[in-house]
C-alpha cells in the first residue's frame, strides 16, 4: 500500500520531528504531578489490590475491562506507587504510539506525512479539552489499536501469517482495555475482508485471514477468561464489564445526545478543529493519497467517531479513541501540500514546513495556555476539574493512613477511589464508586444494600461522605436507602473528625478540624443540604 507522496530534505524532515519532540516533552511536563481523577483514581486502587492478591470485579467492582488494571499494576512494579509513575506509563504509552503512527503513515504515505502525523499525535494526545492530561482507559488503548492498523496493513502486503495473527491479538488487546475498540476491531475486519475480495484473492485467502485474526484474538483472550474463571470471578465480571455496561449505554435519549455531541465539540474545537479540518481534506481530495488509503482512513475516523458516540455521552476524554487516525488523516493531507511544491525552490518548501508546523502545534498550545501556565498541580487540577477535591483527597488520605493500621478499611459514600490509593487501605466495600448505585439501573437498589451489609460488616475505621453532586451523581428517581442508612450508621458509632467545605467565591477548600467541624457542619439535618463539602468520620 505504501505510495509515498513527493519527499522532503532530510533537513526539513528532522526539523518536524525535533518539532514533534520538544512539545510532547513540554506540553506534558505541567501534568506530571497533577493530583489523580476519579478514573485514574479508581483504576490505581484495583491496581494496588491486584499486586496483594486480590481479584478485580470480585474484590472491587469497577466497568471496565482488566486491561487498565494490568497497565497500572505494570507501572507500580516497575516505578513504584505513585501519581508520576502511572503518568510516566502513560507518557510512556503515547511516546510508544507516536513511534506506530511514524511506521504506520510511513508505510502509506512517505515520509513528510509520517512526520507531521507524528506531530499532530504529539500535540493532540496531551490536550487539556479532552483530558487526555489523565491516564485514562482511552489513552492506553490507542497503542494496541494502532499496532493492530500497522500489522493490518503490512498483513494486506506480503499476507504472511504472523501479521493476521498480531492484526487480531492487537484489536482484541485494545478491548481487553475499552469495550468501544470492539468498533475498530469490527472495522479491521470488514476492511481485510474487502481489500482481499476486491484483489480476488479468493475465498481460500479470504478464510485464512479471518481465521488467523480470530486465533489471535483468542491468544489475548482466553488467558484473561480463564484467569476469572479460576478465581471465581466470572459473574461479578460478566456484570460489571457487560451487563452494567450495556445498562449504562441505553440511558441517554437521541435529543441528549445531539446536545452532548454539540458541547463536546464546541469545547474541543479551538484546539482540534485543524485537525478535523485536515482529516476531511485528506480523505476527499485525490491528490493526498491513493483511493485505498483514503478509504482506509475514511473508515478508521468513522469507526472511530462511532466508538466515541456510543451511550451518545460524549464525554471529553471519550475523544481520545479518534487521535490516531486524526493524527495520520492530518499528516498524510499536510506531507500531501509540501510535497507537491517544487522541489527547487528550497525557500519556499521551509517557509511551507515552518507553517504547517505552526499550524499542527500552535492551536493545542494557545486554546491550553491558561491550563499549562497555571502553575503548581493542584492549580492545574482545578484549571481541568474545577471545584472537585481531586487535590484535597491527598490531605484527607494523609490523615486517614497517619492515624489507622494497614489493616483499617474505609468506606466513601460518594465517587473518590483515589482517596483508598493515598490512604493505601482497603475499601469496606466493593463499591469504590457510587455511579452504578445512582442511576436508573434496574439493579441500583441491589446493589445499595449489598453495599450497606458490607459496610457494617466491615466495620470500618474511617468513613468519607463526598456531598458533591460530581461524587455522588444523585438524582431525583434515585433510592434513598444508602444515604439513610449511613446517616443512621454514622450517627449510632462515629464522630466528625474534619470537614473540607469550599471557600466562599473561590476554588479553594478549607479544612476545618474537631469541634470546629462540628460547628460548621452543624446538626445532622444540615448533613442533607445542598451545600458541598467532605467530611470524614471516624469510628467511636
Amino acid at each position: 500500500m505504501t505510495d509515498p507522496i513527493g519527499a522532503l530534505p532530510r533537513g526539513a524532515l528532522t526539523a518536524v520531528l525535533v518539532a514533534a519532540s520538544v512539545l510532547f516533552v513540554a506540553l506534558r511536563a505541567p501534568y506530571w504531578s497533577v493530583p489523580l481523577e476519579r478514573d485514574e483514581g479508581e483504576y490505581a486502587y484495583v491496581a494496588q489490590r491486584m499486586l496483594q492478591g486480590e481479584v478485580p470485579y470480585r474484590d472491587a467492582f469497577d466497568q471496565k475491562p482488566p486491561g487498565v488494571f494490568l497497565v497500572y499494576a505494570a507501572a507500580f512494579v516497575a516505578f513504584g506507587e505513585s501519581i508520576e509513575s502511572i503518568h510516566g506509563m502513560m507518557h510512556l504509552f503515547s511516546a510508544a504510539t507516536a513511534l506506530v503512527l511514524w511506521l504506520l503513515v510511513r508505510r502509506l504515505a512517505g515520509d513528510a506525512a509520517s512526520a507531521f502525523s507524528v506531530l499532530a499525535f504529539a500535540v493532540m494526545s496531551t490536550d487539556s479539552r479532552i483530558v487526555a492530561t489523565a491516564a485514562n482507559t482511552e489513552i492506553f488503548m490507542l497503542l494496541p489499536l494502532s499496532l493492530c492498523m500497522l500489522a493490518l496493513v503490512r498483513a494486506l502486503e506480503d499476507g504472511r501469517a504472523r501479521w493476521w495473527l498480531a492484526c487480531g491479538a492487537f484489536a482484541l488487546g485494545a478491548c481487553w482495555i475499552k469495550q468501544v475498540a470492539a468498533v475498530n476491531t469490527v472495522f479491521v475486519g470488514l476492511f481485510a475482508v474487502g481489500s482481499l475480495v476486491r484483489r480476488r484473492a479468493g475465498a481460500r485467502r479470504v478464510l485464512r485471514a479471518v481465521a488467523l485474526m480470530l486465533a489471535g484474538g483468542a491468544v489475548v483472550s482466553l488467558p484473561l477468561a480463564a484467569y476469572f474463571a479460576w478465581h471465581g470471578a466470572w459473574a461479578e465480571f460478566v456484570d460489571a464489564v457487560f451487563l452494567h455496561n450495556l445498562a449504562y449505554s441505553q440511558r441517554m435519549s437521541w435529543a441528549a445526545g445531539c446536545r452532548n455531541a454539540w458541547i463536546a465539540l464546541g469545547h474541543q474545537a479551538p484546539s482540534l478543529a485543524v485537525f478535523w479540518i485536515l482529516t476531511l481534506a485528506a480523505i476527499v481530495w485525490p491528490r493526498a493519497a491513493p483511493r485505498e488509503i483514503r478509504i482506509l482512513l475514511a473508515g478508521w475516523t468513522v469507526a472511530s467517531l462511532l466508538g466515541v458516540s456510543i451511550g451518545l455521552y460524549f464525554r471529553p476524554h471519550y475523544f481520545i479513541q479518534m487521535l490516531p487516525p486524526l493524527a495520520a488523516a492530518a499528516g498524510v493531507a499536510a506531507g500531501a501540500v509540501v510535497g507537491a511544491l517544487p522541489a527547487q525552490r528550497a525557500l519556499v518548501r521551509g517557509a511551507v514546513v515552518a507553517a504547517a508546523i505552526g499550524v499542527l502545534g500552535a492551536p493545542a498550545v494557545v486554546a491550553n495556555w491558561a491550563t499549562l501556565t497555571a502553575g503548581s498541580p493542584n492549580a492545574v487540577s482545578r484549571r481541568i476539574y474545577g471545584l472537585n477535591p481531586f487535590p484535597e483527597s491527598l490531605e484527607i488520605a494523609k490523615y486517614i493512613r497517619r492515624t489507622s493500621s494497614p489493616d483499617d478499611s474505609i468506606y466513601v459514600m460518594g465517587s473518590e477511589p483515589q482517596i483508598f490509593f493515598y490512604a493505601e487501605r482497603r475499601s469496606a466495600t466493593r463499591y469504590i464508586f457510587f455511579y452504578p448505585l445512582m442511576g436508573a439501573f434496574p439493579d441500583a437498589g441491589q446493589r445499595q444494600r449489598e453495599l450497606i451489609r458490607e459496610v457494617q460488616a466491615a466495620n470500618p475505621r474511617y468513613v468519607v461522605v463526598a456531598n458533591l453532586s460530581t461524587s455522588l451523581m444523585a438524582n431525583s428517581n434515585t433510592d434513598p436507602y444508602v444515604f439513610d442508612e449511613t446517616r443512621r450508621w454514622l450517627a449510632r458509632h462515629y464522630r466528625l473528625e474534619f470537614v473540607a467545605i469550599p471557600q466562599a467565591g473561590k476554588r479553594e477548600f478549607d479544612f476545618i478540624y474537631g469541634s470546629g467541624a462540628r460547628a460548621a457542619m452543624g446538626d445532622s439535618d444540615a448533613r442533607a443540604a445542598p451545600r458541598a463539602w467532605v467530611a470524614v468520620f471516624r469510628r467511636s
